[in-house]
């Protein structure tokens, strides 16, 4: 007992370090670049926050990976950085590029949920009413449809995937196949709202997909 509790303190201290690490390295190389992303971020400034990230050239692809896994594994908003990587790199690359960030983020945040921080997954799980669903949420098809939901919270979803049965090799492959529909719906109206003059017809479509995704989800939660 001892020597599991030392382990796990341990574990924590270790991921607790390469995060500080992570985040003191940017903050070492760009300093101002948190400061800039929030304030870009809070002012609702999408155009700015897309020509900062732009400005770092090839960069940009590493900077918005990290900013998605980021979020995904603390509980932010991913959103504003899905919705300009369709702007900055064209739609399919932004595609791509958000995914990798997306199922990075989740899997980081499904391991460390799992082994360090389980006891803060357990409680976020009860605060979300969902304690007695975790064996339905324990199958790759359960996962994967929950995933697959734009605009849904991944750090929720995470935190009942590590409480529940499913293995890591599990969950790895139903959020890899369920975060495909969602992050292309998530980048692509992302891309047309910020080409509104363009777009705007086709926006209504996506409001629609998403309201009757959304829709057939609650249905089948309900079973």
């Amino acid at each position: 007992m001892i020597r599991s509790s030392l382990l796990d303190k341990l574990m924590k201290l270790a991921v607790l370090v390469i995060v500080i690490v992570e985040l003191a390295a940017v903050q070492y190389f760009i300093p101002d670049f948190y400061q800039t992303l929030f304030r870009l971020t809070l002012d609702g400034n999408v155009e700015g926050l897309t020509e900062y990230i732009s400005s770092f050239g090839y960069g940009a692809i590493g900077i918005t990976i990290f900013m998605i896994v980021l979020t995904n594994m603390t509980g932010l908003p991913s959103i504003p950085f899905l919705t300009v990587n369709g702007v900055i790199f064209g739609l399919l690359p932004g595609i791509v590029i958000s995914w990798i960030g997306e199922v990075l983020g989740n899997i980081l945040g499904f391991v460390i949920m799992r082994t360090v921080l389980r006891d803060k997954a357990r409680k976020l799980v009860e605060r979300s009413h969902l304690t007695e669903k975790l064996d339905k949420y324990s199958t790759i098809k359960t996962i994967a449809l929950a995933r697959a939901i734009p605009y849904s919270p991944n750090l929720v979803i995470t935190a009942v995937a590590s409480m529940s049965r499913i293995s890591f090799s599990h969950h790895l492959a139903a959020t890899i196949i369920g975060k495909v529909p969602s992050v292309i719906v998530e980048v692509w109206l992302g891309h047309d709202l910020l080409k509104f003059g363009q777009y705007g017809g086709r926006i209504i479509i996506w409001a629609t997909l998403i309201l009757t995704v959304y829709y057939v989800y609650k249905q089948y939660k309900k079973r």
